[in-house]
């Protein structure tokens, strides 16, 4: 065994195994690990923050430039809507002015024609004078009030087409920014460096450093609430009241503070609104001024011409009964005529005359459509077949009534144009129907018939207007002009400051045309018409009179000759062309009869018409 021993060979020894030391951490290579990635954690989070607040600033920008143009659109649909309004509240005054004129055009040639060509006595003896009074002094008064009218609608029209036009040119412009307010809504990129730090890095559901602004206290609820409260003026600070947050960026206090007014630092100023919030809008206001200056102009044009049309009536009806009964010999004729137009101008008048209070004289005119029955009978006796005294007299009386019927007419028109307030108030604003307000001075006989109307004088619930919106935030500080830096002044020649109330600032343009003269000019010639309607009938009421004691006295001809029998060259004047109803002989120069006793050369014997050949019972009358 030694020897197995002794020859086995011994195994190489092995190295004996490394021993390594465990590492010894010091305290500053922990606070570097630490610190790297701190830092590396801050950066990332600077970053992040870095750019989601960047986001939130470009993406307030972009909304801030889409509010301004999205505003200013709608401000500028709005302001073009106004100039609608405008031009269709004039543009009804115009088409009634022009169909007003349309009509007392026609009336005038009609009126001319019957004066004229169409006089009655053309054809035939000329009726009595009294009746060629009534038919002249009627159609006279037509010409008056329907050439009036006339008149009066041209100025209307041309007033009203003035004052559009100069609204919609100087006035109620559509509100188009300005190079300078597209600037002052834009906002560079790089603006958000000059952002507050607290702004640029701050950690979401952090506050901010600024305040948001103070909100109208919110009005308790319960029973002392459940009254009906005046609404408030409204505020421009409102807006905000979308979010509930108590701090807000900086970007965002220059937008909705600064620039909706009332963001000063100390926070002094009037929250008060300068507007109301259904105050009517400034274009309505301006309208409603204009508008008195051609009211009257075309409310009495309208009454003018309806007095125009009641004379012309009455031209007609007494047209129509003297041809009937000096040309035509129809008695009964006669009679039936006035009933066709009286009830013409009762029905026209019942369509435009109201019944009210203000009346002094009501329902007098049914006298005035009296006044043709009593010429009727009046000349029903002037062509009796036998003479009578008493008859005359009568006759003379009928005569002297319908002066008095037209002289109570031309009183009624006068009591019906006169103008008056409306004691009980404004009247109620409805769809489709007229509306002036009550301090306006309009005949209240015609109230329910002129087809006048006037801007409202409020909005109605849930109407806006924009430019008063825009007009507050200016006058509380705010607006797009408004910037936490001065500016430097604007050049001469260019938008200022852009205000939204330049449209509307400067006196009225029409102040020029109460100056000139008074507004209530188409009363007082409408009054002088009435009084001088009346003054027509009452001279000849007095006149008459003298007539019956002085008796009917023709000095330049013979009555009742027609004017193709007249010698006006070749008669004298001599005692016997005195002729008087009452009178038993024809004067010795008239010769309607006598013109059928002339001598014609055609005539086979020759000799003097005066023979018996020529007799009624051998030729029985006239050649």
């Amino acid at each position: 065994s030694k020897g197995l021993w002794a020859r086995s060979p011994r195994p190489p020894s092995l190295p004996p195994p490394l021993r390594t030391r465990p590492p010894v951490v010091g305290p500053s290579l922990a606070a570097m690990h630490a610190g790297t990635v701190a830092a590396g954690a801050a950066g990332v989070s600077a970053s992040w923050l870095f750019g989601y607040n960047k986001e939130n600033f470009g993406y307030d920008a972009g909304m801030r430039f889409g509010r301004f143009t999205m505003a200013r659109g709608f401000a500028n649909m709005q302001v073009a809507q106004y100039r609608e309004d405008i031009a269709g509240i004039t543009g009804m005054t115009v088409t009634k002015m022009d169909a007003w004129q349309t009509v007392t055009t026609l009336f005038l040639a009609v009126g001319a024609a019957l004066s004229c060509a169409g006089r009655i006595g053309m054809h035939g003896a000329a009726p009595p004078g009294w009746f060629c009074a009534l038919f002249s002094g009627c159609i006279f008064m037509s010409v008056m009030f329907n050439g009036t009218s006339l008149w009066l609608s041209m100025h209307a029209s041309l007033r009203a087409q003035c004052a559009a036009t100069s609204l919609l040119t100087r006035k109620v412009r559509l509100p188009i920014p300005s190079m300078g307010q597209l600037d002052q809504a834009r906002v560079f990129g790089s603006s958000y460096e000059k952002q507050e730090w607290r702004d640029i890095f701050r950690v979401p559901f952090m506050g901010n450093m600024h305040n948001a602004p103070d909100l109208p206290p919110v009005a308790a609820s319960g029973p002392a609430s459940s009254k009906a409260r005046t609404p408030n003026a409204q505020d421009p600070l409102g807006e905000f009241g979308s979010t509930t947050r108590d701090t807000v960026p900086s970007w965002i206090r220059d937008e909705v503070v600064i620039e909706k007014g009332g963001g000063f630092p100390d926070g002094d100023w009037d929250r008060e609104s300068p507007h109301e919030p259904c105050e009517a809008p400034d274009h309505f206001k301006l309208l409603m001024k204009a508008q008195e200056e051609w009211r009257d102009y075309d409310v009495y044009a309208r009454i003018s011409m309806c007095y125009g049309v009641v004379s012309f009536l009455y031209a007609v009806c007494y047209y129509a009964v003297g041809t009937a009964i000096s040309e035509l010999r129809g008695f009964w004729v006669m009679w039936t005529s006035p009933m066709v137009f009286m009830t013409a101008q009762a029905l026209i008048l019942r369509l435009d005359i109201l019944k009210t209070e203000n009346q002094r004289l009501p329902n007098v005119e049914w006298l005035g459509h009296a006044a043709p029955f009593f010429a009727v009978a009046a000349c029903t006796l002037e062509y009796r077949f036998y003479f009578s005294a008493a008859q005359v007299g009568v006759t003379f009386a009928l005569a002297i009534m319908a002066f008095f019927c037209h002289f109570v007419m031309a009183v009624r028109m006068l009591d019906l144009a006169w103008p008056a307030t409306t004691p009980s108030g404004d009247m109620p604003e409805e769809p489709g129907k007229q509306w002036w307000p009550s301090s306006w001075k309009v005949p209240a006989g015609f109230s329910k018939n002129l087809w006048f109307i006037t801007p409202p004088a409020k909005l109605a619930p849930g109407q806006h207007d924009l430019l008063h919106e825009m007009d507050d935030m200016a006058r509380l500080g705010g607006g797009y002009t408004t910037t936490r830096r001065p500016r430097k002044p604007a050049p001469q020649g260019s938008d200022k400051a852009g205000e939204a109330t330049g449209a509307y600032a400067g006196a009225s343009p029409f102040k020029a045309f109460s100056v000139a003269r008074a507004a209530n000019l188409p009363w007082n010639l409408v009054r002088v018409l009435c009084f001088t309607a009346m003054l027509q009938w009452l001279f000849m009421i007095i006149v008459t009179s003298a007539e019956i004691v002085l008796g009917p006295e023709t000095l330049l001809k013979p009555p009742g000759e027609p004017p193709w029998i007249r010698d006006t060259k070749m008669r004298n004047w001599t005692a016997h062309d005195v002729h008087h109803s009452n009178s038993a002989t024809l004067p010795t120069s008239y010769r309607l009869f006598s013109a059928s006793a002339a001598k014609y050369d055609d005539e086979p014997h020759g000799g003097d018409h005066d023979g018996p050949a020529h007799a009624p019972s051998a030729h029985g009358g006239h050649r």
